[in-house]
């Protein structure tokens, strides 16, 4: 529950977070070249966004475009990008993407999940009775989880319907994952040292990712 105890500490009195949406992991990439390795990427026109676009141009050389979602299609239709991140199988499916790609490339290790927050105007919030408060937390609460399960099993069909149209898939490398891994942080630390706030939300996070591979360790891997 640290991330809802910050999120709040975050934004003060601009609102009240009460929640989250959950979505499932994105695809790496849908492209028309296989990128498997760090040197794969090097000149690459590849769709993105934010971080994960200046990380790539930064550590990989890639050529990182950005466009909205509904542009994607034609880009990729006309040549005018190599590869793109979008969203999850489920989502990427009815956008007809396997249409203009023909390779999917897995994990999704930049993004593994996704979130937004649920927030509500304080004042309004502090004037409902505490019994309302706790209702519309947990159905928030439970609504998010459901939504991610969800997800996880349109994911799964959709993943099989690339299967069946023919698309082809590609896994990175563990040496690449685990290079991702490291420039990322990399990336992220020039923010660290610059902003006390930020700062503390990656150690939170960081404490998090430690004790979750504690106990990572009872899953099974087959």
């Amino acid at each position: 529950w640290d991330g809802l105890k910050l999120s709040n500490e975050v934004l003060g009195d601009w609102g009240e977070v009460i929640s989250l949406s959950v979505g499932s992991t994105e695809l790496f990439c849908h492209s028309n070249v296989k990128l498997e390795t760090a040197a794969d990427f090097k000149g690459v026109k590849f769709r993105t966004m934010g971080p994960w676009g200046e990380i790539l141009t930064t550590y990989y050389g890639a050529s990182v475009v950005t466009i909205t979602g509904g542009e994607i299609y034609e880009a990729a239709d006309r040549g005018v990008i190599d590869a793109f991140e979008y969203c999850p199988a489920s989502i990427n499916w009815p956008m007809g993407f396997h249409e203009v790609a023909k390779y999917i490339g897995i994990p999704g290790i930049h993004s593994p999940g996704a979130g937004s927050l649920v927030i509500v105007n304080r004042a309004s919030w502090n004037a409902l009775p505490d019994d309302l408060k706790s209702l519309l937390k947990d159905e928030f609460m439970t609504t998010a989880y459901q939504d991610l399960q969800l997800y996880m099993y349109e994911d799964s069909v959709a993943i099989q319907n690339y299967k069946d149209y023919g698309i082809e898939f590609f896994t990175l490398s563990d040496e690449f994952q685990q290079d991702i891994t490291a420039k990322s942080k990399e990336f992220f630390m020039k923010e660290y040292v610059k902003d006390p706030e930020f700062k503390k939300l990656w150690d939170n996070l960081e404490e998090f990712v430690a004790t979750y591979r504690e106990q990572d360790v009872v899953n099974p891997r087959v």
